[in-house]
């Protein structure tokens, strides 16, 4: 837990240190999102910033868009598979409320598996903290090495996981209360947040990170 906060306190001070660049690529993000298209590549140009952000390295607009360009379609790999998890567990929860089965469903049964859906969807949500920063720190820059190095982070350290997992929701909350925060700072903190987390957890693994 420690471990936890402490990471998190550095991304705030990455973050402070590169304040006025990062909320005017976080404008351009969410800005971005409007064409659909181009969304899941602004978030790579974003997150190839706040890897270098997370190393303490100058930072500029050269770098978001060369994120952008390179990852363009990396970003949406991870994007429709993304896409597809969520469809299928949004199906799931809708298909075990009471009433939308098409046939009898023992009334336990349905209330113990809307749950577990509901667990897989926070699993799932909080594991994507890591595809995209891993991606950036590979050698081997496959998307299955990602989802394979993302699995063995998230499996040798869950305590992590969770507890910056809860700390981000926080954050999505504030966020939602206060809405400016998201065409502000939001995206770019998760970022440098992911980033500075995915750099942490590498150190016993780096000599394998990238390696198929």
């Amino acid at each position: 837990m420690k471990n936890v906060f402490r990471v998190f306190w550095e991304a705030l001070k990455d973050l402070w240190d590169e304040l006025f660049l990062l909320i005017l690529m976080n404008i351009v993000t969410v800005l971005l999102v409007i064409p659909v298209v181009t969304l899941p590549p602004a978030l790579a140009g974003l997150w190839n910033v706040a890897n270098r952000v997370a190393q303490g390295k100058v930072i500029g607009w050269s770098d978001y868009f060369a994120g952008f360009r390179r990852y363009f379609w990396k970003a949406w790999g991870l994007a429709l598979l993304n896409i597809l998890v969520l469809i299928i567990v949004s199906t799931n929860l809708w298909f075990y409320v009471p009433g939308n089965t098409p046939f009898d469903l023992h009334p336990t049964l349905s209330l113990l598996l809307r749950p577990a859906w509901a667990a897989v969807a926070f699993l799932w949500l909080a594991a994507q903290m890591y595809p995209l920063a891993l991606l950036l720190e590979q050698e081997d820059q496959r998307l299955r090495v990602a989802w394979r190095n993302t699995a063995v982070i998230f499996i040798a350290n869950p305590g992590f996981t969770l507890a910056l997992a809860v700390l981000l929701l926080i954050v999505i909350v504030i966020s939602t209360l206060l809405p400016m925060m998201w065409f502000l700072v939001t995206p770019a903190l998760f970022a440098v947040v992911c980033s500075k987390a995915v750099r942490h957890l590498l150190v016993p693994h780096r000599p394998e990170a990238g390696q198929s």
